[in-house]
């Protein structure tokens, strides 16, 4: 962990457990768009709860990695933050294993190297809002504030990965995702978040996505 390179993106600020997820979603696929530049079908998801589009790779084991670890933060690891608030984070971790020797080459270990480490923290109103007009002030206001902060923390994930690549390897990676609290990598978690990627071609030969 002493080279990974970790990205802290600005907390969202939703309304609701639903906006909260889909936000989610929308922040984990782009990053995952982005590091996988490997032959995929790109696909283009249309938000409910926001006025915007995102892509994501087209691998149904990615959308179900990206979707299991979501709804385990949104439904298990949120935690009060203050009256009728809750508050969580989620991580996304690349890595790669690699395998060392010891005892004269006798004994084959491997282990989880991490190179790059995306933390995304949420603030939720748990505040109903049934009760609301729809075209109340205070209800458009949380609507176009949410759309605002989560477009911005998009372009900061396209101006991030599009940053110094001496970190990304040039072989084989996965990643996994995982609430904060629960954000360590573990070889023997069989049903941990994660899929492998291939770089085909190299990182560097993208441009700017």
């Amino acid at each position: 962990m002493s080279n990974v390179k970790e990205f802290r993106l600005n907390e969202l600020e939703l309304w609701g457990v639903d906006q909260a997820r889909e936000a989610l979603l929308c922040v984990l696929h782009t990053i995952l768009f982005c590091r996988a530049p490997g032959p995929f079908r790109p696909q283009t998801v249309h938000a409910k709860h926001f006025d915007l589009a995102y892509s994501r790779v087209g691998v149904t084991s990615v959308t179900r990695a990206v979707e299991r670890a979501v709804t385990s933060l949104t439904s298990e690891s949120l935690v009060p933050a203050g009256p009728e608030l809750l508050k969580g984070a989620i991580v996304l971790s690349f890595f790669e294993r690699r395998r060392s020797r010891s005892l004269f080459g006798l004994v084959s270990n491997e282990e989880k190297v991490v190179w790059e480490q995306w933390t995304t923290p949420v603030l939720v109103s748990t505040r109903p809002r049934d009760h609301l007009n729809p075209t109340d002030l205070e209800r458009r206001r949380a609507r176009y504030d949410a759309d605002l902060l989560l477009r911005r923390t998009i372009a900061d994930v396209h101006t991030l990965v599009n940053g110094p690549l001496d970190h990304v390897p040039s072989s084989m990676y996965e990643f996994e995702i995982l609430p904060k609290d629960n954000a360590k990598l573990d070889l023997d978690k069989r049903d941990a978040a994660y899929a492998r990627v291939m770089l085909n071609p190299p990182l560097h030969q993208l441009g700017a996505l």
